[in-house]
């Protein structure tokens, strides 16, 4: 048998259950596994270890039958070793001191293995270059500063009306209404032409426009009596994507078409991932800005299936 591979805390097959305390089968004290086959203490480990090495011999001042525990495990070397013996513990289990130094040397080099598998995983672990880093840090500084969770700047907007008598066409009249106020609003600083502007308006209208169609019911007109808000809060929320898009490198290089084409394509995504920030699982609700401004599911949903369902 290869020396280096020899255990002196081996467990026999069968005889160590994990739910049992480990108790030193010498002194008593809390055992840390089988050594030199038997179960001891770190202490009394050594002192075997120390004894055989040595070839120790040891004489009991007493009557040679002293009762060995952690407190006077030292008083009587000759008994506790008889002890040591008596319980199982053999020499031959001891390694030399180069089977000692070829077995911590072996542990070690697993280590020094295992740091180097794990280095090379962190080497292979995709990482972001600094431009990377560069432009993601800029999307993010960008949302902080176009993104207040409080809506602490939402002042522009009619009150909700959870119930009322709000026609799907006059809704749709005040929607549309107000998206184009925000839109003007949104570019007013910008040096691009009127015809953008009103191509952008055209880009509001693509989200609410719903065709038109006969005058609702009284049922079906209480359904709708949220969306003039919505459409505010929709307004708003455009215009804080579009601050957002400015913000963004190498978007107010390209074309006013390519602008507005890219806010087409992504404007509505953009605002439903933002609203996710301020939806609460526990109520199933989103908060903008305080109590008076909570909205249910159904306040966004009951009029869209309403109006599907009906056409």
């Amino acid at each position: 048998m290869d020396s280096t591979v020899v255990s002196t805390s081996s467990l026999p097959p069968d005889e160590f259950d994990r739910n049992v305390p480990r108790i030193c089968g010498v002194c008593g004290d809390k055992a840390t596994g089988f050594h030199f086959n038997a179960m001891t203490c770190e202490g009394c480990k050594g002192f075997f270890r120390r004894s055989m090495k040595r070839k120790a011999s040891f004489t009991c001042p007493f009557n040679g039958s002293c009762t060995i525990t952690k407190d006077n495990r030292r008083h009587c070397q000759a008994c506790r070793l008889k002890r040591c013996v008596d319980i199982g513990m053999m020499k031959e289990f001891i390694l030399t001191d180069e089977e000692v130094q070829r077995k911590k040397d072996l542990i070690q080099r697993r280590k020094d293995e295992e740091a180097q598998r794990e280095a090379e995983r962190e080497a292979r672990r995709p990482r972001l270059t600094d431009e990377q880093s560069q432009v993601i840090a800029t999307l993010v500084e960008a949302h902080h500063k176009t993104y207040d969770e409080s809506y602490s700047d939402f002042r522009r907007f009619r009150p909700p009306v959870r119930e009322g008598p709000v026609t799907r066409s006059a809704s749709r009249a005040a929607s549309l209404h107000s998206l184009s106020d925000a839109s003007s609003d949104s570019f007013s600083h910008s040096p691009e032409s009127v015809d953008n502007k009103l191509n952008f308006n055209n880009l509001l209208m693509m989200y609410h426009e719903q065709g038109s169609s006969p005058e609702s019911s009284e049922e079906e007109a209480s359904s709708f009596s949220m969306l003039p808000h919505l459409a505010d809060l929709v307004s708003y929320s455009i215009q804080k994507v579009i601050g957002f898009a400015k913000m963004i490198p190498g978007f107010r290089c390209l074309t006013a078409e390519d602008q507005i084409a890219l806010l087409k394509s992504s404007a509505i995504e953009v605002i439903m991932l933002r609203s996710n920030q301020s939806f609460n699982l526990e109520d199933m609700s989103w908060s903008c800005g305080g109590p008076d401004f909570k909205y249910r599911i159904s306040d966004v949903t009951k009029g869209h299936w309403l109006h599907v369902h009906r056409r």
